[in-house]
Parts: structure tokens; sequence; C-alpha cells
């Protein structure tokens, strides 16, 4: 498992709009060059999206900026 693919790309659906659209409506592209498993894969595109929805509404600009930095590295 490739826990930092997982995790970045769950983190950018929750930090980014646009991409949690991509991820949500073409989510092959949207996973492209990220390493992870084809059951990682699969499990990220058949997830519920609303409570991701749900918690960016809650996080401040400051830290959705800190993941955006932190995920690039």
């Amino acid at each position: 498992m490739s826990k930092k693919g997982v995790v970045v790309v769950i983190g950018l659906a929750v930090v980014d709009q646009k991409y949690r659209s991509l991820l949500q409506n073409n989510p092959s592209d949207a996973m492209a060059g990220y390493e992870l498993t084809g059951e990682e894969r699969q499990a990220i595109a058949g997830m519920d999206f609303r409570p991701l929805e749900k918690l960016a509404d809650t996080l401040n600009h400051r830290l959705r900026e800190w993941f955006v930095g932190w995920a690039s590295r």
C-alpha cells in the first residue's frame, strides 16, 4: 500500500473542490501519476464523497494551503 498516495489523493479531494469534482467524474485521470495499487484506486473511486464535502466546508484557508504544500513534496 502506498500510504502517501492515498493520503494525498483523499486530502486533495478535501481541500480542492475542482480536484474533488475530477476525482468523482473521472477518477482515472484524477489519480494518474499517484503511486496507488489497483485496490486503492478502486476504493477511492467508489467512495462516498459527501463526507469529504462536509469536511471541506470546515477547513480554513491556511490549513488548505499547508496541505497543498505538504502534498507537493
